[in-house]
């Protein structure tokens, strides 16, 4: 085979060459986009699956068969906070009503409930997160986070960034807000 006639096979075959390789680059983005979708479609059902088994953030259940006393715990939740959040509230003045989630005092929730000049916010005392604020008898002369403690119940009374009331059980939590 002469020099000539590999230079004609050589444009013949450069078309074809050519042409293969476009073709190649086009499975290659299509192979990607496949991926990068799967990827994507994968990410948002673990998500969506964390979002309703886990934390609980979408709720799936019917609505219709809900009682008086979740609707009730589903409104209070804006206002839950944890115990290192405690002093980095907006308001300047404000309420803070620890308690356990599980045992709820129904007569202090009442009036608790019926406070309407402070912003109450309400510490779950049986949470793991708040464990290191929380033992059996509390700290009223506590000044900064690092000492508080609180027993259960507690209403705290914050203050431009400072604790200016402590209510410890049931009946000082009462006669405090029944003044």
């Amino acid at each position: 085979m002469g020099r000539e006639q590999r230079r004609r096979e050589e444009k013949r075959n450069k078309n074809k060459i050519v042409d293969e390789e476009v073709l190649d680059t086009s499975i290659k983005g299509i192979t990607i986009l496949k991926v990068v979708s799967s990827i994507v479609l994968i990410l948002f059902v673990v998500y969506y699956i964390m979002a309703v088994f886990i934390t609980k953030e979408i709720d799936i259940s019917d609505k219709n068969n809900k009682t008086d006393t979740t609707e009730n715990n589903t409104s209070s939740i804006s206002t839950k906070i944890l115990g290192a959040n405690i002093f980095s509230q907006k308001e300047e003045t404000y309420y803070v009503y620890c308690y356990d989630f599980n045992d709820e005092d129904t007569g202090v929730a009442q009036a608790i409930s019926g406070v309407s000049d402070k912003t109450v916010y309400k510490l779950d005392t049986s949470s793991g997160m708040n464990s290191k604020y929380v033992s059996e008898t509390g700290n009223p002369n506590s000044s900064s986070l690092d000492d508080l403690k609180v027993s259960n119940p507690t209403l705290l009374v914050i203050s431009g960034d400072k604790i200016t009331g402590y209510y410890e059980g049931r009946n000082n939590i009462m006669n405090f807000l029944s003044k």
